[in-house]
């Protein structure tokens, strides 16, 4: 499980996008690289390696966390150090791609040759410019520079119409505001390709949009884009099957959401029926969200499965301790899961057991050392009011109940302090 951690972490991984052009010809004397599948194998390798090193480690510290993140980019370095990332094929390059962003040379290496591709004004060269955005988010400036590089690119409305779109936008979600703001005719004429006749891969990526756009273009502009999108999703629902049915419905749920809406940074917090609230202590301080009003509180969705939010739990302990308890409330948000990941005992199978599952709740709790609120909602904890695709994900609320800030990881500890100790002196005034 830790293994998983550390990797999750540490090291976001960019989809596999085929760069749609034949790959320069190795030298001559050049080695040639092994197989596909041979690379496959490496890459697997690597993996059961580290699990099996790290999986039974607990609760390491912060220094602990450091030296396994080094060796884990020391044995990725080894890994794919015999590689001319220049000279492989498709094949070869999806193979070990899921491990290159744990490689900071072959990260490098790759990120480089991929902003020289870039400059193609291609589709290959568009799929270049996006694995390069992909390999730079690591770095606000960086990734602004690749992403004013992305928008500004000749094929880019001709490649959103196809399988680019979905990791194109997601990566332009992430992008600084200020560098979204000056592409907004781009980001405008992006918009115009979600109509009836838009391929379902970009469709579902209209949440993905809509991040880059709210902020970007004026509300009505970003409200009709919106309402185009779900319109031509509702349609496309009805026939769909399996995975895009999935899918559909996921952006479905968003696009009707208050993020989805344009309705949640400023807006009363969306609304969070909570069944179960409890602290470790065994007291259950309060019934409703409504009933925090006075305090600021932090929203910590979570679940007991999800290695990054388990891995938080001491930024947020510390965080929790920092603050007096009557002007700050923590509370991590769960939804049922049907099981209890517990970190020091078995799993605990807890399907259609609601009783049970809040009752092994408290004993990880326990075990965990939560010294915070733990509330289990009715709504999902991947909760489409409030946008959220991954966990551990944090909302700030103010004092009135209002959200003032969304998806912060509880690592960006600075920017939590600092959005509190503001709220905080604003209220004292």
């Amino acid at each position: 499980m830790l293994a998983i951690t550390i990797l999750s972490t540490a090291f976001a991984v960019p989809a596999p996008i085929a760069m749609q052009a034949t790959p320069p010809a190795a030298p001559a004397a050049a080695k040639a690289a092994p197989s596909a599948e041979a690379l496959q194998q490496r890459v697997v390798k690597l993996y059961e390696t580290l699990n099996e090193k790290y999986a039974k480690v607990s609760n390491p510290t912060p220094e602990e966390i450091q030296k396994m993140q080094a060796d884990v980019a020391a044995q990725a370095d080894a890994t794919l150090a015999d590689l001319d990332f220049a000279t492989l094929s498709d094949a070869q390059y999806a193979a070990v791609e899921p491990i290159i962003m744990m490689s900071p040379k072959a990260s490098d290496a790759v990120k480089a040759l991929r902003k020289a591709q870039a400059g193609q004004p291609t589709l290959a060269g568009l799929a270049a410019a996006i694995q390069a955005a992909g390999l730079s988010m690591r770095s606000p400036e960086e990734l602004a520079a690749s992403c004013d590089v992305l928008l500004s690119h000749p094929a880019l409305a001709e490649g959103m119409k196809g399988e680019m779109a979905t990791m194109a936008l997601e990566i332009l979600s992430q992008c600084p505001a200020e560098s979204l703001k000056k592409h907004a005719a781009a980001i405008e004429k992006i918009g115009e390709l979600f109509n009836a006749d838009a391929p379902t891969g970009l469709l579902v990526s209209a949440e993905s949009y809509l991040g880059v756009a709210n902020g970007t273009l004026p509300k009505d502009k970003v409200d009709a884009v919106r309402a185009k999108a779900l319109n031509a999703i509702d349609s496309r629902y009805a026939s769909a099957t399996g995975r895009d049915r999935k899918m559909l419905e996921r952006a479905q749920k968003y696009l009707k959401g208050a993020a989805g809406r344009g309705e949640l940074i400023g807006f009363t917090c969306p609304p969070l029926t909570c069944d179960w609230v409890m602290r470790a202590d065994g007291t259950s301080p309060w019934k409703s969200i409504a009933d925090l009003k006075g305090k600021v509180v932090v929203l910590d969705f979570w679940a007991t499965w999800c290695g990054p939010c388990v891995g938080s739990f001491p930024k947020v302990a510390e965080m929790r301790s920092a603050y007096p308890a009557d002007k700050l409330e923590i509370i991590g948000v769960t939804s049922l899961q049907g099981t209890v990941a517990h970190q020091k005992r078995d799993p605990v199978d807890c399907q259609g057991d609601a009783a049970k599952e809040h009752a092994e709740l408290m004993t990880f709790m326990k075990d965990m050392g939560v010294t915070w609120t733990v509330a289990v909602t009715k709504e999902d904890v991947f909760n489409s009011d409030f946008g959220i695709r991954g966990i551990p994900f944090i909302a700030i609320l103010d004092q009135d109940g209002k959200v003032v800030k969304v998806g912060l990881h509880p690592e960006s500890e600075d920017e939590i302090r600092k959005t509190i100790d503001e709220l905080l002196a604003k209220g004292a005034k």
